[in-house]
């Protein structure tokens, strides 16, 4: 019976990951780790044309959720469109998809050395809720890794995301242009990549149309419907200043702070207007509609797929951080003027 690369590595004392690399011909093990390798899995009978089926890009796309606090990544429609998108991509480029969650525990290591013994050959990361700090736990792997809603500012990888400054930009212009007042921000309180960006946007907008960056009203509420209610609704009972329009960081903020604000008998949007950002299916039922920023989101799936075969193809090729535009639709929460 043949030793697997799992069974080498126990066997040399060696972790799994560096053995991963001696046997890939990667960086990041010396030279006599690299032959000791080569000699044991030859000694032991190590089948290498495991090896050249993963180099020649058969076998399975792994699609993983990152998932570390939980308050953003989810079974969410932009999830499930970004899903659609990378399912289309591999299916054209005739690559099975696996779909996989990672949680940030004790656990972590060990489900990333599992996919990395498996068929995998490469990986498309969502990683809305990962920081640069994470990197580190796929830095390692043999096969390309490619990032997704997320820019991993600091780090040489590959990404697709949404423009979050030029979406942000359009929302909050939009919003100057109709209500012709200084516009309040409903800031997620997590820190999260996308909406430092979408904060940068904020004030991008008003430094643009000649606004003070420092006047505008800032709530910090839960990126959530529920939770952005919740505080939201605490905040106008207790009497918190408010403003005549607010741009959110993603349309559950926005749709949680438009129930608080109806609640307490606020009217939108003479009273106050609101805009979103992601544009998922409930800002169409909600009354009144959401004015939002819509996101490729299945464009987004498919450009992963995509950039992950031009990795394949061309391992040497420089790292790119791929940006999709944004597209501003005006629904009524905002005031038609």
């Amino acid at each position: 019976m043949k030793i697997t690369a799992k069974e080498l590595a126990a066997k040399l004392n060696l972790s799994p990951a560096a053995v991963s690399i001696a046997l890939n011909g990667r960086h990041g093990v010396s030279t006599e780790t690299r032959k000791r390798v080569l000699d044991a899995a030859e000694k032991y009978g190590y089948d290498f044309t495991r090896i050249s089926e993963k180099k020649r890009a058969s076998g399975t796309v792994y699609f993983c959720i990152y998932k570390k606090h939980g308050a953003v990544v989810g079974d969410t429609p932009f999830f499930s469109q970004v899903s659609e998108g990378i399912a289309s991509g591999c299916k054209k480029a005739e690559f099975r998809m696996k779909v996989t969650y990672l949680y940030e525990d004790s656990e972590l290591e060990r489900e990333i050395e599992e996919i990395q013994f498996s068929d995998c050959v490469g990986m498309i990361l969502l990683g809305t809720e990962m920081m640069p700090e994470d990197y580190t736990h796929f830095s390692h792997l043999p096969f390309p890794v490619i990032f997704l809603d997320t820019s991993m500012e600091g780090v040489a990888c590959d990404c697709v995301l949404m423009d979050n400054v030029l979406g942000a930009f359009q929302a909050v212009s939009h919003l100057i242009k109709r209500t012709r007042c200084q516009p309040g921000y409903l800031h997620s309180f997590y820190p999260i990549s996308n909406f430092n960006e979408r904060q940068d946007g904020f004030y991008k907008a008003l430094r643009t149309h000649g606004l003070s960056t420092s006047s505008s009203i800032v709530h910090r509420l839960p990126p959530s419907m529920d939770g952005a209610y919740s505080d939201m609704l605490e905040l106008l009972k207790a009497g918190t200043p408010t403003a005549s329009a607010y741009f959110a960081d993603n349309d559950w903020i926005a749709l949680g702070a438009m129930k608080a604000f109806k609640k307490m008998g606020y009217r939108i949007p003479d009273d106050v207007a609101v805009v979103g950002f992601d544009d998922i299916p409930f800002c169409t039922v909600i009354e009144p509609s959401l004015t939002t920023i819509r996101v490729p989101k299945q464009s987004m799936g498919e450009a992963a797929v995509s950039r992950l075969m031009t990795r394949l193809e061309q391992p040497g090729a420089p790292m790119e951080k791929i940006r999709l535009g944004t597209e501003l639709v005006r629904r009524r929460s905002v005031a038609a003027k």
